[in-house]
């Protein structure tokens, strides 16, 4: 099992408090012990913090960064072993320990979104998560586009398979969520996809057909998806009838709410609602929706995720300590609050004895914090050393 590790000498929080001072044991891959004051312990290795912030690692439930590394620019593609393996390293860096790919499935889209190139990508996570090479915890966030039926067929083989480990439902139908006016549908489409103006207008038809039977399919994936176990979050929910429909559905989280009030009635609902932490940092949402930090200041925020930029959910939980009212708050944003949703059974993202030893050190001496050293499992992932002498 190896020598005991004994991380200490620095403030500690636990994944739901912030104590001035604290160590955590390290026993092999889990954490044998949680000491809320100094502690002295011998035969030990000890691991010094330097005054800096002892944490647990960070629990990113939504990003889409693998396909922005596999495509860095229109057109241009990179192997994807490549692209995960160099991300895994990035990760680690951005104290991110449990990372969820969102890889996307809708029947009319193209490139990586397509059915078929997003299975690849599926099957590709699991296999890296369970290779030697991996550094953190790769888990896969299944984003079913509503009426996608090519794409139905393959998430249920996935699903059967275990190679799920969230699901979310999309509905980039213009009139509603995301795209409540077609001007805001025709730009996405027009920038992301190059399409034309006629081109987007027929795509645009052909998801308003048959809406009512594309939302059968989704109360069939859902039963499935409850069934085994796995958590739902629904995208862009926008009114009191999406909210009270998706409850029905079984789904548990509202992730991105397009208004305070579509925010508050999931929350009032007794739904989680995850926001973006990039729109927290630059407060404000690309699209013009609600922002992080008025959900935050309502405290109707369950919790951040990275969306599209890793290296901003770590930096989003201490901005978000001015919209709470206090920095334990805005630490549950990125740690127990996600990680509960995850992974209930398994103390993801707290400090708890008998957990995996996913731990981070942070140093905030500067205008952004940073991260100086992350374990996995026990395992030392990343280390630097402080510019500044301690």
């Amino acid at each position: 099992m190896g020598l005991k590790k004994l991380i200490t000498n620095g403030p500690l929080f636990d994944g739901y408090r912030l104590y001035d001072s604290g160590a955590v044991l390290i026993e092999g891959e889990k954490i044998s012990a949680v000491f809320k004051k100094p502690v002295q312990i011998e035969d030990v290795s000890i691991i010094d913090a330097h005054g800096d912030l002892i944490m647990p690692g960070l629990i990113d439930l939504h990003s889409d960064s693998l396909e922005r590394s596999i495509e860095k620019r229109k057109g241009v593609f990179f192997d994807i072993d490549f692209a995960i393996l160099n991300l895994d390293r990035q990760l680690a860096g951005c104290g991110i320990t449990s990372f969820c790919h969102a890889i996307s499935f809708a029947d009319n889209e193209l490139g990586l979104r397509s059915p078929i190139e997003a299975e690849k990508c599926v099957r590709k996570i699991k296999e890296f998560n369970t290779a030697d090479q991996s550094l953190v915890k790769h888990n896969t966030h299944v984003r079913y586009e509503v009426g996608s039926k090519q794409s139905f067929q393959i998430i249920k083989t996935l699903l059967s398979e275990g190679l799920i480990d969230i699901l979310s439902i999309m509905d980039h139908t213009p009139g509603q969520g995301q795209f409540r006016s077609m001007e805001s549908y025709i730009k996405f489409h027009s920038s992301e996809y190059r399409l034309s103006k006629n081109e987007i207008l027929e795509k645009a038809d052909e998801k308003k057909a048959g809406n009512s039977k594309s939302w059968q399919m989704v109360a069939q994936l859902t039963r499935m998806v409850t069934d085994a176990g796995i958590p739902i979050l629904s995208h862009d929910d926008d009114t009191q009838q999406k909210i009270d429909l998706i409850q029905n559905l079984g789904i548990s989280a509202c992730e991105f709410p397009v208004t305070l009030e579509a925010a508050s009635l999931a929350a009032g609902s007794g739904l989680n609602v995850f926001m973006g932490a990039p729109n927290l940092i630059r407060n404000q949402s690309t699209n013009g929706n609600l922002k992080a930090s008025e959900a935050l200041e309502k405290k109707l925020c369950t919790g951040l995720v990275s969306d599209y930029y890793p290296e901003s959910l770590f930096q989003a939980a201490f901005i978000a300590s001015k919209f709470t009212s206090s920095l334990d708050l805005a630490l549950q944003t990125v740690t127990s609050g996600p990680g509960h949703f995850l992974s209930p059974q398994t103390s993801a993202g707290t400090l708890t004895k008998g957990a995996d030893a996913d731990i981070i050190i942070v140093n905030q001496e500067h205008t952004w914090a940073h991260i100086t050293r992350s374990f996995v499992k026990g395992k030392p992932i990343f280390q630097i050393e402080s510019s500044q002498p301690h």
